[in-house]
C-alpha cells in the first residue's frame, strides 16, 4: 500500500517529527490498519518492531546498549523500503 510506504519514508525525511511518525506507522502496524499482501505486511511488522528501539536521546542510549539512534533508524528504514521495492516487483 502506497499510503504506508509513504509513512515510511516520511520518517527518512521529516526528522523533527521522526517520533511522532514512528509511532503513527507502529499504531497503523499494530492495529492493522491497513491491507496489503502478506509479505509486505511482513515487512511492515518487522521494521514497526524494529523502530521499538529507535532512541533519539543519546544519554538514554548509553543507559540501554539495545537503544539505537538515527544512523541505525536510517539504515533500518531504507533496507524496509528495498525489501518492499523487491517485493512490489515479484
Amino acid at each position: 500500500m502506497q499510503e504506508i510506504t509513504n509513512m515510511i519514508e516520511l520518517i527518512l525525511i521529516d526528522t523533527l517529527n521522526r517520533e511522532r511518525l514512528i509511532k503513527d506507522f507502529q499504531k497503523r502496524i499494530w492495529n492493522n490498519l491497513f491491507t496489503d499482501s502478506e509479505e509486505k505486511s511482513e515487512i511492515y511488522r518487522e521494521l514497526a518492531q524494529t523502530l521499538d528501539y529507535y532512541e533519539p536521546n543519546e544519554e538514554l542510549r548509553r543507559e540501554d546498549p539495545s537503544l539505537y539512534g538515527d544512523d541505525k533508524l536510517v539504515k533500518e528504514v531504507e533496507f524496509a523500503l528495498i525489501k518492499l521495492k523487491n517485493s512490489a516487483n515479484n
